[in-house]
């Protein structure tokens, strides 16, 4: 939660530095911009080894990779394709931002196809 709010106050913040800097310096609006959104990465990449903790801690209890495998992977689209969509839609793309949507779930839909399968038996052999 910590870094949440750290997160939140650096963004506000570069994004009002970046309406006052818009008029006169657009190119420095950007390198603000990217600055940043890396240092956000950066600040979230300590939550991301306790996620990755999590889902290692659930793969060695099933034994099984193909379950946990997907959901990582999902959880990787979801932020590549939000983060990419929203960067077009500041660009002022928006049939981009929507092609890149529609290509991430997708992608997440494929990558998920073994974890349903497996649910889907699961189930069949309920009944």
């Amino acid at each position: 939660m910590d870094i949440l709010f750290k997160a939140a106050v650096l963004l506000l913040s570069s994004s009002l530095l970046g309406l006052l800097l818009q008029k006169n310096t657009p190119e420095l609006v950007l390198v603000l911009t990217l600055t940043s959104i890396s240092t956000v990465f950066i600040l979230g990449a300590s939550v991301a080894e306790e996620l990755k903790a999590f889902i290692e801690a659930i793969q060695s209890m099933t034994n099984d990779a193909t379950l946990t495998y997907p959901v990582w992977k999902c959880l990787a689209i979801a932020a590549v394709t939000r983060i990419s969509s929203e960067l077009c839609r500041d660009a002022s793309q928006g049939a981009a931002a929507s092609a890149m949507e529609l290509t991430g779930t997708v992608c997440a839909l494929c990558v998920a196809m073994p974890l349903i399968l497996s649910v889907a038996k699961t189930i069949g052999g309920l009944l």
